[in-house]
């Protein structure tokens, strides 16, 4: 993983858990989160003019692009009806951290390659852990009740998402690049088509629940800047990984990286939304950043 690549999602992992806590703290629903998707899509919209190349991918491309916009639906639900039943300061870790885990396995499954050294491993343990703690008030609050709730169920299909649209992604930006795309190009360009992409699949779950009916036509009395800047926010975010995925052999360290956002995003929980952190929790936040530590330099 090249220096470019460590800054990018760095940066990237900012901007994530800003627009995290906006969705937190307007109407948390797949709604808020479909206009933020079409508002970043239709900003970046120009970004498909800089080439036409992409008009000329071939039918394997448009095949990941489709199953990339079906798995970012599904990040997105899950997201959203998981912040609408609980606090961002134990969800959110916990959408995050679980791919740190289920990503180098699925891709050793799928490519049959291991990159990743004893450091990796260690780094990626102590992040995933640290996301199964930071639940938790003191160890002696331990309980599977804590875990087995529907907020957290719907933590799980995010982090499956995030599985899924990570695999595929990579091997678009992979693809895009034997196609003579740069690594910038094919970054900004597959973040607005993906962005399309996942609202083909995003609109008809919403046409069809009248909770999303609802929260739609709440949104749209409001201003439109909040939706607009949380897309903004979420697609300059993804194409910061895009084009860093350009510079990675293996997707598991962009995944190990990007949980960057969760100490962020558990302080910024803290701070904005005067949600609390106890000790132990803070404990966690320190876990975790020791195995970030341990990704980034190695």
């Amino acid at each position: 993983m090249s220096s470019l690549a460590l800054v990018l999602v760095l940066i990237s992992a900012c901007l994530h858990a800003g627009w995290n806590l906006l969705g937190k703290k307007q109407v948390p629903s797949l709604a808020f989160f479909t206009l933020a998707m079409l508002g970043g899509a239709l900003l970046f919209m120009p970004v498909l003019g800089l080439s036409n190349q992409w008009m000329q991918l071939p039918g394997a491309f448009w095949w990941l692009l489709i199953l990339s916009g079906a798995f970012q639906g599904i990040y997105m639900a899950g997201l959203a009806w998981a912040y609408a039943r609980g606090e961002i300061s134990v969800l959110y870790p916990l959408a995050r951290a679980l791919p740190v885990l289920l990503v180098p396995v699925a891709g050793w499954f799928i490519w049959q390659h291991w990159l990743l050294n004893a450091q990796d491993i260690l780094g990626m343990v102590l992040i995933a852990l640290a996301g199964f703690m930071l639940p938790l008030i003191r160890p002696s609050a331990f309980s599977l009740s804590i875990y087995w709730t529907p907020a957290l169920g719907f933590m799980l299909l995010a982090a499956l998402g995030t599985v899924g649209y990570s695999l595929t992604d990579k091997a678009a930006i992979d693809l895009m690049r034997q196609q003579g795309f740069s690594a910038m190009l094919a970054g900004m360009q597959f973040m607005v088509l993906q962005a399309w992409a996942a609202l083909v699949w995003m609109l008809p779950v919403i046409a069809c629940l009248p909770s999303e009916r609802q929260a739609l036509r709440h949104l749209l009395s409001g201003p439109a800047r909040v939706w607009i800047l949380a897309g903004a926010m979420i697609l300059t975010t993804y194409g910061l990984v895009l084009i860093a995925m350009a510079y990675t052999e293996d997707v598991s360290y962009l995944v190990a990286l990007r949980q960057a956002s969760i100490p962020i995003g558990a302080l910024l929980g803290v701070f904005w939304l005067k949600e609390t952190l106890s000790a132990f929790r803070w404990l966690a936040l320190t876990v975790m950043m020791t195995g970030l530590v341990l990704v980034a330099l190695n």
